[in-house]
């Protein structure tokens, strides 16, 4: 009988060969692990560097911003602070106009129409009953302070019924005036009531 005798032991080379292939996959595990351990890193660093830049860009933008309505501020209140002057000086311009047009009405005149323009003119449509009132009234506003002209430019009549007859009752006199306005008294008008 023969006899076979293995002096090298199959199970150590398995043995070997499963350390082996344990430490190569430790090796490989551990690289791994670095390599995802400084991406790990760097990604936060980006992220942390994105963070900043937001940050800065959130601070410029609101500071752009705060400039631009400082801006545009301080340009409406430019333009408003010259609306304020102008309404000041032509509206008690256009108060004192049509208190002293009003004032010089006769009793059964009525002022339809008012319009004034910065260059001093008014246009001034009133309604009376007859055409000697629309006469006396354009001397009476000729000899007013702050009127330094006035035209009468038209004369028409228009004739009114009582809604239940065809007769015309009274006919009504509808005069346009044109005046030239006396800034200059005007304002020393203004100056002198508020003064007073």
């Amino acid at each position: 009988m023969l006899v076979d005798i293995n002096l090298l032991p199959k199970k150590e080379k398995k043995r070997r060969t499963v350390v082996l292939l344990i430490l190569l996959t430790g090796i490989v595990l551990l690289v791994s692990g670095f390599f995802f351990m400084t991406t790990y890193q760097a990604q936060k660093a980006r992220l942390v560097e994105l963070e900043q830049e937001l940050t800065l860009t959130k601070e410029l933008k609101v500071a752009k911003e705060k400039e631009r309505t400082q801006s545009v501020e301080s340009k409406s209140v430019r333009e408003l602070t010259t609306a304020i002057q102008w309404v000041e000086e032509h509206q008690s311009s256009t108060f004192f106009i049509m208190r002293t047009v009003s004032s010089l009405l006769p009793e059964r005149g009525f002022i339809v129409d008012f319009s004034y323009q910065e260059d001093g003119t008014v246009q001034l449509t009133v309604q009376f009953d007859s055409s000697r009132e629309a006469a006396y009234y354009l001397k009476s506003i000729s000899n007013s302070a702050i009127i330094s002209g006035a035209k009468l430019q038209t004369l028409s009549t228009e004739k009114l019924g009582d809604g239940v007859t065809a007769e015309p009752i009274l006919p009504r006199y509808n005069a346009q005036y044109e005046l030239t306005v006396d800034k200059a008294a005007i304002q020393a008008s203004i100056h002198g009531e508020v003064g007073s």
